[in-house]
């Protein structure tokens, strides 16, 4: 596989995960919900994936906007599936590469949500000319904390390996990313589904992509160093995400436009 090529597989592997990264958690909310902000009585009540900030259950969906990213504006939507009190499945589409999708398992840890469930199977990627599929998943810590008092820091490391497939060649891959974070207080904020008050977390993040040369991982250029902010709203999630890219200086918005709870 030729390096051109091998960046623009790097380049999507990236972009698959770093939003992968801004994903939701699971619990058992009775109520649906569209539009603006949710009902109290849309909050999970119990489960290891309770989390008040993320009321999702099975078949509840998020859409968003990006703007801002190197491979241009683009749309994505997010839903729940198999939905337990250890985890979670997210299936993301986005209007990217002939409708890229996602599936990514999420593991719960009474409420701390981690964004990759260790071992094999956990991340899956697929759009008309590349196919993305985790051997081995390696995380510790957690993407989301189920306290968001102000102060409170936390962080996960994620090894995936995988195999990329585009035609007739084949690619084994390693992707690598540290997040740090911590709570940075409460703000009010408008996006395109409304107005929500909202808890701020501000996180620093490396991601590393490898091809694998006979089990050696062979960088892909530098990595990549993000800072990133998010808003979180309760009963409704993730509301909107700045990135900004310190390797591209590129800064990616991506904003809350319609939302389903279950």
């Amino acid at each position: 596989m030729n390096s051109k090529r091998f960046q623009l597989i790097a380049g999507s592997l990236l972009l698959i995960f770093v939003v992968a990264a801004c994903s939701f958690s699971s619990a058992n909310t009775p109520a649906a919900s569209t539009g603006g902000p949710a009902a109290a009585s849309n909050l999970p009540a119990s489960g290891g994936c309770a989390n008040a900030y993320f009321p999702t259950s099975s078949g509840s969906s998020w859409s968003y906007s990006s703007r801002g990213s190197v491979l241009g504006d683009y749309t994505f939507t997010r839903t729940v599936a198999d939905v337990s009190d250890s985890g979670f499945t997210m299936n993301d589409l986005t209007s990217l590469a002939a409708g890229t999708s996602s599936a990514v398992k999420w593991n719960c840890q009474n409420g701390n949500l981690a964004a990759l469930d260790s071992g094999a199977g956990s991340l899956s990627v697929s759009s008309s000319n590349v196919k993305i599929t985790s051997t081995s998943v390696t995380a510790d810590g957690y993407n989301v904390p189920n306290t968001f008092n102000t102060g409170t820091t936390w962080a996960e490391k994620v090894t995936v390996i995988g195999k990329v497939e585009s035609g007739n060649q084949t690619m084994d891959s390693q992707i690598v990313s540290d997040l740090n974070c911590s709570a940075a207080g409460a703000e009010s904020i408008t996006v395109a589904a409304g107005k929500f008050d909202t808890v701020k977390a501000t996180c620093t993040e490396t991601i590393g992509v490898s091809e694998l040369v006979q089990a050696t991982p062979v960088p892909a250029g530098v990595p990549s160093s993000l800072d990133i902010t998010n808003w979180y709203a309760k009963g409704v999630g993730l509301v909107k995400s700045v990135r900004v890219n310190n390797s591209t200086g590129n800064t990616t918005t991506i904003v809350l436009t319609q939302y389903k709870i279950q």
